[in-house]
């Protein structure tokens, strides 16, 4: 049994799921296996988000439905799914595998999702899913979950470079939309498929953007044993390439990182604001 973190007002988690339910891109698993992995991530979710004032911006479901059943598998039922994306493959409209949700307790006053617009021509991956949140004293909470593009089959410059602009073009565009919305405080959060942390990454341009616009990151200060959401292997160290950054609040009090776990790749990251 997965050790109970720490209660506090407001927890705040981020988790990519990899190709979840069924692990494989594209593919699926056998009801057996699925059915395997949910119990396994909701096991994981129960055991890291805790308290009452919780919010999770969730990365690769396959779909809505998959959501609403890792909400169910957890067992309690003042979670609900505020908002689950269902982006359609533009060349044949079939139903994406990479979908975005926002998962919480906290009473959902209004949600959308959107799909990226193209940026100078430039095709931009899926999109974010939005929720505006009743925090009670916290006052009104917007949130946006991205999965910004990522770095696969990136071995020449001129397509690292596309990646990057990529990457700040939806950023730039969930930054518009945080502009509109009536909130006393916003969280965006996800997998944003680079590491601020890591020389390799310099010329990115989201870290800047955010900060920029008066946004602060909640593993600041952390060394790296203690925000490694990216488990490494034998050739590559842990990378920090999921988070949470946060304007409104008066600062983040915690971070925790659950254990790495088969059902992903990434490590289930849980804030405490």
């Amino acid at each position: 049994m997965l050790k109970s973190f720490l209660i506090f007002a407001l927890a705040v988690g981020t988790w990519n799921l990899k190709w979840f339910p069924s692990g494989r891109a594209e593919h699926r698993a056998s009801p057996r296996v699925e059915a395997a992995n949910i119990s396994d991530a909701a096991e994981i979710v129960r055991g890291g988000l805790k308290g009452k004032g919780r919010i999770l911006f969730l990365q690769e479901l396959r779909d809505p439905l998959t959501c609403s059943n890792l909400v169910v598998a957890v067992g309690d039922t003042n979670l609900q799914v505020a908002v689950a994306t269902a982006y359609r493959d533009f060349r044949d409209n079939r139903l994406q595998w990479q979908q975005l949700a926002i998962v919480t307790d906290l009473p959902v006053l209004e949600t959308e999702w959107k799909y990226a617009k193209k940026a100078n021509g430039m095709f931009v991956p899926r999109g974010y899913a939005y929720a505006l949140l009743d925090g009670g004293k916290e006052g009104r909470i917007a949130c946006f979950c991205v999965h910004l593009k990522s770095n696969y089959g990136a071995n020449k410059p001129e397509t690292k470079a596309a990646n990057v602009a990529k990457r700040t073009a939806m950023m730039r565009q969930v930054l518009e939309a945080a502009k509109k919305v009536s909130a006393d405080k916003i969280l965006i959060a996800g997998d944003f498929n680079a590491d601020r942390f890591r020389r390799s990454f310099k010329d990115e341009r989201i870290f800047p953007l955010l900060l920029e616009k008066g946004f602060s990151d909640a593993w600041e200060g952390l060394p790296l044993s203690a925000r490694g959401t990216h488990p490494g292997n034998t050739r590559y160290p842990d990378s920090t390439i999921d988070y949470v950054f946060f304007r409104g609040f008066d600062g983040c009090k915690g971070q925790t990182l659950a254990p790495a776990h088969p059902v992903s790749d990434h490590r289930l990251a849980v804030m405490e604001f």
